[in-house]
């Protein structure tokens, strides 16, 4: 399990390390003072419009896909574009009776 993209592991070496830089005491007082400003940070109005921001950038593309789904059903029958013409072969010329289905490759160009 990761947080923030710190393991279990590193988070235990960030600790062991800040233990043997900052010494028993003073590593109690920095604690605090983390857990005191990390508490004001939370209960402030900046980090209510952060989540708030992130909530909306999470929810975005879903958002926008419905956006455009309800706009593809707004479009006016007059707004459509028109049918293709319908190919009229030339005079004289009978359009094939039945449909030509394409031969099959042969299996000697496939083994050569």
């Amino acid at each position: 399990m990761e947080v923030l993209g710190i393991g279990p592991l590193e988070f235990l070496m960030v600790i062991l390390l800040a233990l043997i830089i900052l010494g028993p005491k003073e590593m109690q007082n920095a604690g605090k003072t983390l857990g005191k400003n990390l508490n004001k940070l939370v209960k402030s109005d900046v980090w209510k419009v952060f989540r708030q921001t992130s909530e909306k950038i999470k929810y975005l593309p879903n958002e926008l896909m419905r956006e455009a789904e309800m706009d593809d059903h707004k479009i006016a029958p007059e707004s459509q574009p028109p049918e293709p013409p319908k190919i009229v072969p030339p005079a004289g010329v009978k359009p094939p009776t039945k449909e030509i289905k394409p031969t099959p490759p042969s299996d000697e160009h496939q083994h050569g």
